[in-house]
């Protein structure tokens, strides 16, 4: 039995590259992507021998925070279709495999790698870097694997795996106990001030609202709304949103599509005596 089949951490991190390939792809234009593993995280076993010139794996080392060996497998109809997409042209999965298109499928898994250290940090705080290896590395005894599909109006379904060796997901074990480390200790540190059973407080609901903006509004402005008007915001599209915990500002950061729903990926978090505030309103 693997130790990590059922980690979250590990699971936590595959995640983070599912949201990487949704954030690419729709930066290349492919809308409505949905994307879903369709085989879940497990250890990994022997695949059935896959022809030479229809398999490309690509494998990254893994630097700073984490350490270890990250492989993505995929044919080459899939490989294909995203070095298409990355030239801005039209997915055709009975194109020939070129050189160039070789190339270009590695330059888009290089996006998404890099999306996918900018995402990891700010979730973890966790510095990481992703080298492309020349030549893949084969799978060692006791990898993690899953399978991801993606699917968008620009192509059908499209399937790659992600395996992590041991090393990587003993990595993110001993990051995450770490992080945990560091959750019981502001717990312990709030419950060492004066406030009566302050314990309780910690698993209190508090209402979480996402703001993308403001105005003030002239009461005649509020009784002349109608379907199809236009609210103009006091903020740009660019700018960060807000995360509000009980009507008080605790983060900013960007929305991002999860699983077909909306989620924020916070990029800033408020000070610590800040957040200790809520408990005033618990």
């Amino acid at each position: 039995m693997n130790e990590f089949a059922n980690s979250a951490a590990v699971q936590k991190f595959c995640d983070e590259w599912c949201t990487s390939f949704v954030s690419v792809l729709e930066s290349l234009g492919a809308a409505s992507v949905i994307a879903a593993w369709s085989v879940p995280l497990a250890p990994r076993v022997p695949d059935a021998p896959a022809a030479p010139d229809t398999a490309v794996p690509t494998s990254f080392q893994v630097r700073g925070a984490l350490q270890g060996t990250l492989t993505l497998l995929c044919d080459q109809c899939v490989a294909v279709q995203f070095a298409q997409l990355l030239q801005s042209e039209a997915p055709d999965p009975g194109a020939e495999f070129s050189a160039v298109q070789r190339d270009a499928f590695t330059e888009f898994l290089r996006t998404v790698a890099g999306a996918l250290t900018t995402g990891w940090k700010a979730q973890t705080s966790q510095q990481i870097e992703l080298l492309l290896e020349t030549v893949a590395q084969a799978a060692a005894p006791g990898a993690q694997a899953a399978t991801l599909e993606l699917k968008s109006d620009k192509f059908a379904a499209l399937t790659l795996r992600l395996v992590l060796d041991p090393a990587l997901c003993s990595a993110l074990e001993a990051a995450d106990d770490g992080d945990a480390e560091g959750v019981d200790s502001l717990a312990a540190h709030l419950l060492a001030g004066s406030t009566p059973n302050l314990a309780l407080l910690l698993d209190v609901e508090l209402a979480a609202t996402i703001r993308f903006g403001q105005r003030d509004m002239l009461l005649r402005e509020v009784f002349a709304l109608m379907p199809g008007a236009v609210i103009e915001l006091n903020q740009l599209v660019s700018e960060p949103v807000e995360l509000l915990v009980a009507g008080r500002l605790i983060a900013r950061g960007e929305v991002v599509v999860v699983d077909g729903n909306f989620g924020l990926r916070v990029t800033e978090v408020a000070a610590t005596s800040r957040r200790e505030a809520l408990m005033e309103l618990s």
